[in-house]
């Protein structure tokens, strides 16, 4: 069963503290402090955050991977590894407890895979490596196998990031000139056209006029609207709400669809070529990574790909029709299966679809940093010519007067 952080409060040599602990549940987090208090006083779970949920935290198990591979072949033993670890990391920080909850599950006779599988939330795919490096012995190179993954992951959210950087930049300084001439120009306009007849303004002219009145006579419920929207999005974000509109928008457009596909199945392949270098024949290696972040939009089809499989079906074939292979990786799966090098043909697939998916993010930025930057050009130079239109026909006017 797997555990979850509990802050306890005991009794101790006449004295209340405080202490964190892994435990399966509430007995369990009484049971383990049983012999080592004179009285528990309250038991409260603390709210559980996976190790690989946010960015912060999926470089703590890199940094967790890379201080283990230097310790292991520094020639310490996993334990001994376990304690340096322990040692070394700040008292009371969340990485002192993981490393403090796996030396306990490992000195009650547990194997590090199932420590980490019971006291925190390690990728799976992280998992089935190391418990297959235990029964090769080869614990080293396992995470060194699972740093290259994590580092393609990583490189490719790195290069998502900074495509979408520049219209970030771009949108943000074209929303903030567009409310400065809203807030303190337009109004400047506007009380100099107050005194021309109405017919002489355009109807794209009253409506900047407009808004810019209402934004100056309101500021108010403005500033109000504008944070709680904000609030809204973060909110929606953290709830996995943008992410299920992402999903939507995908199934209109497929060209889109196919391109995300890319970056998912990268991920995949590289997965499963980690894990059958570690020993894991393909259909348990499937097993684990359907369980995995990795493959929540083609988690359905993973599933039945292990069914066919373990019916004994050809494997090209089965990938193939289930939309994870293309007709050059169904080959290349036919010549895996035939050859048996399997970790190289899922690693070749794994390149392809890193390199189609680095392409595309190429292209689309080229695409829209201009034409976006040439959009936020014609909103502000739009303004400011609906602005002077009044201007340039009265000009027009008094020159025909003459």
């Amino acid at each position: 069963m797997a555990s979850r952080p509990y802050t306890v409060r005991v009794v101790r040599q006449g004295s209340v503290q405080e202490i964190r602990i892994f435990a399966a549940n509430d007995a369990d987090a009484r049971l383990k402090l049983s012999g080592n208090a004179e009285a528990i006083l309250t038991v409260r779970a603390e709210r559980v955050t996976r190790l690989a949920a946010t960015p912060r935290q999926r470089s703590e198990v890199a940094w967790w991977c890379g201080e283990l591979r230097s310790l292991v072949y520094s020639g310490m033993t996993v334990v001994e590894a376990m304690e340096t670890m322990a040692v070394a990391a700040d008292a009371g920080s969340r990485r002192e407890l993981v490393q403090s909850s796996l030396l306990q599950e490992l000195r009650a006779g547990h194997p590090l895979s199932s420590a980490m599988s019971r006291v925190s939330g390690y990728p799976p795919v992280l998992v089935a490596s190391v418990a297959a490096a235990e029964q090769s012995g080869n614990l080293g190179e396992s995470l060194d196998e699972y740093l290259r993954y994590h580092e393609m992951v990583d490189r490719f959210r790195r290069q998502v990031t900074s495509a979408a950087i520049y219209p970030a930049l771009v949108t943000a300084l074209g929303v903030i000139i567009i409310i400065a001439l809203l807030v303190f120009v337009i109004p400047r306009f506007a009380a100099m056209y107050a005194e021309l007849p109405s017919a002489m303004l355009s109807g794209a002219t009253k409506l900047v006029v407009g808004l810019s009145k209402f934004l100056t006579t309101h500021p108010l419920p403005v500033f109000f609207v504008l944070a709680a929207t904000g609030i809204v999005v973060a909110l929606a974000h953290r709830l996995g709400m943008l992410v299920k509109c992402g999903h939507l928008i995908m199934r209109r457009l497929p060209w889109l669809a196919r391109q995300i596909q890319h970056y998912q199945l990268a991920q995949l392949y590289h997965a499963l070529g980690l894990m059958m270098r570690g020993g894991y024949p393909l259909h348990e290696a499937l097993d684990v990574c359907a369980k995995t972040a990795i493959a929540d939009a083609i988690h359905q089809r993973l599933i039945d790909v292990y069914d066919e499989i373990s019916r004994g079906l050809p494997i090209g074939q089965v990938f193939y029709r289930a939309g994870l292979a293309d007709a050059v990786s169904s080959r290349l799966l036919s010549v895996g299966e035939r050859t048996g090098n399997f970790h190289v043909v899922l690693q070749t697939i794994s390149d392809r679809h890193r390199e189609s998916f680095s392409i595309f993010v190429d292209r689309a930025t080229k695409i829209i940093e201009p034409l976006l930057l040439l959009l936020v050009a014609l909103l502000i130079g739009g303004i400011v010519v609906v602005m002077y239109m009044p201007i340039f026909d009265i000009a027009g006017q008094v020159g025909v007067g003459r």
